[in-house]
């Protein structure tokens, strides 16, 4: 073997038995507290929506800006490894229901377990991903139209969530973080409030959101 080809293959192998202890070093095993926010995004949907004294509504369902927050116990591992316990709330305004202008919204709230990996830091950033299992705690549906509001609501119903983002870290016990999270939530039945109206067709809830955060380590 020539002496270059050796030196070359000697730096491999110790960048590859090295990179576990540098994730290590970069990430000391222990628990966490976080809080996050952002706004939110939700594609359209379908749905129908019939009352007594009013006409029926139907198909494409628009929604426009909505925000989301919540908040995070956790731990890491110490190999870039952590997982949390978090409570997840997003809302979105409802504008259109086939095409016909209303005024409403939609709200979430879901408990999350995920998980996260994150890679090994560039300086004081360090990127990460995640994915987290959920419970619906609640989903809930407003819709004002001639002049009267009704609220639709369902309970429980499995979430999943994909997350991707970026760590920057203030000191050895605070970080500031910036991340992208993908929801979605099984279709389900949704309750009326008010006798004789229904919300039929099991919309999907499938918001998208854009956070920042921060966390500390204790």
């Amino acid at each position: 073997m020539n002496q270059p080809f050796k030196h070359f293959a000697t730096s491999i192998t110790a960048a590859v038995l090295l990179a576990p202890l540098s994730v290590a070093a970069q990430d000391e095993p222990g628990f966490y507290a976080s809080v996050y926010g952002g706004s939110s995004a939700m594609p359209s949907t379908r749905f129908s929506e019939s009352r007594p004294m009013a006409s029926d509504v139907g198909g494409k369902v628009d929604f426009g800006r909505g925000i989301g927050f919540g908040a995070a116990v956790g731990k890491r591992f110490g190999n870039g490894w952590a997982a949390e316990l978090a409570l997840d709330e997003r809302g979105n305004v409802l504008k259109r229901i086939g095409g016909v202008a209303v005024d409403g919204n939609v709200f979430s709230e879901v408990v999350f377990l995920n998980g996260y990996y994150r890679f090994p830091a560039q300086g004081k950033v360090r990127p990460f991903i995640g994915a987290g299992l959920g419970y619906v705690v609640g989903l809930d549906i407003d819709v004002e139209r001639d002049g009267a509001e009704q609220e639709y609501s369902r309970r429980g119903g499995v979430a999943v969530q994909a997350i991707a983002g970026v760590e920057y870290s203030l000191s050895s016990h605070w970080s500031l973080s910036g991340d992208v999270r993908w929801s979605r939530m099984g279709s389900g039945t949704f309750k009326a409030t008010t006798a004789g109206t229904t919300l039929s067709g099991k919309p999907k809830y499938q918001p998208a959101s854009l956070n920042l955060g921060v966390s500390y380590r204790f």
